[in-house]
Formats: C-alpha cells, sequence, structure tokens
C-alpha cells in the first residue's frame, strides 16, 4: 500500500513539473528569449567547432583534432605592430579587469592577490623559465585562442570572442612574461 502511495505521489510531482515548465513561467522564458532579437538568437549559435566540442564531450577524437586545431589557428590575428609582447602594466590591469581578461577568475598570477582562481594553472613564476620567441608565441596564442594550443580547452577564446584585440592580447602575454612584472617577481 506504502509502495503504490509513494508511486502515485510521485507520478503526480513529475506530471505537475511537465505541466510547470508548459506554463506561464515557461512561457515568459520564451518571451525573454525572442524579445533577445538577432543579436542575442546570433550569440547562442554555436560555430562548427563549438558543436564538435559539444558532441564530443570536450574530447576530439584523434582523426579530428588536426583539422580542429589548424581552424583555431587561422582565427588567430597579431597586433599591427608584429610585437607579442606589450606592456605588462596594461596586462596587468587587463588580467584583473573582470569584464576584459578576467583572467583572476581561473588562474592565480601575482603572489599577494587574495582570492585567486583555482580553476586553471597557477601562473606565478610563469616566466622565469625565460622568454624565448617559441614561448612568446606560444604564451600569445593560448590567451588569443586557447583552441588553437588545446582543442576545447576550458579557456575561453578571449580573441576570437572579441574580449581582448590583439594588441591586449599582448599585453597580457607581457604580464606573464616580463621579468619584472609582479607574477615573476622572485619572492
Amino acid at each position: 500500500m506504502k509502495k503504490r502511495y509513494f508511486g502515485w505521489l510521485l507520478a503526480v510531482l513529475l506530471a505537475g513539473l511537465t505541466l510547470s515548465q508548459q506554463g506561464p513561467f515557461q512561457q515568459r522564458v520564451n518571451q525573454a528569449i525572442q524579445s533577445g532579437g538577432s543579436r542575442f538568437a546570433e550569440a547562442m549559435k554555436q560555430d562548427p567547432d563549438q558543436a564538435l566540442c559539444s558532441i564530443h564531450r570536450d574530447r576530439l577524437p584523434p582523426e579530428l583534432a588536426g583539422a580542429f586545431l589548424e581552424r583555431q589557428r587561422a582565427l588567430i590575428k597579431y597586433p599591427a605592430n608584429g610585437k607579442l609582447m606589450g606592456d605588462w602594466k596594461q596586462g596587468e590591469a587587463l588580467f584583473t579587469d573582470p569584464r576584459k581578461g578576467n583572467c583572476y577568475a581561473c588562474h592565480t598570477g601575482d603572489p599577494k592577490e587574495a582570492g585567486a582562481g583555482l580553476l586553471g594553472p597557477g601562473l606565478v613564476g610563469y616566466g622565469q623559465r625565460g622568454i624565448s620567441e617559441p614561448v612568446v608565441k606560444y604564451t600569445y596564442d593560448k590567451i588569443y585562442n586557447a583552441w588553437a594550443t588545446m582543442p576545447c580547452s576550458l579557456m575561453y577564446r578571449a580573441g576570437v570572442h572579441g574580449i581582448l584585440t590583439p594588441e591586449e592580447s599582448a599585453h597580457v602575454t607581457a604580464f606573464l612574461l616580463e621579468p619584472a612584472s609582479p607574477v615573476n617577481a622572485r619572492r
């Protein structure tokens, strides 16, 4: 008797949830989505490579990775002056600005900063291993388009999505590599 009652109660609750999803609340949600207009609809579309990442749950099969990386590398734009390292002080401001880089949301940078993110790798001492041309290019490319170095990375594609310009990406690169930057200050 008790099992039947709980089964019935569960069925009623599930039916209620189903009905509420199609009720006034769901109608308001649909209206809000539609009222966002074409700009909102465009922002919600996945590009083909994002769709690949979704389909494969961020684990691309090896046979797709090469072409994926080529397409992502082709999206990278470089600063007009050709310099991949800009002003580290401007890079620091971008690194900590929640409306721009917001890198601290995921990475530790300056060891004096409390509450630094822990999702991505720690970046304290990142440039202490030296600044070579390949390291500068890799760092710039990773900041501008993380998917050009690691398919389906959780790191957002700051340059590709217009969050950072090529020049701003160069500033963040300098913040990570410049010996005078707090990231690389020897303690």
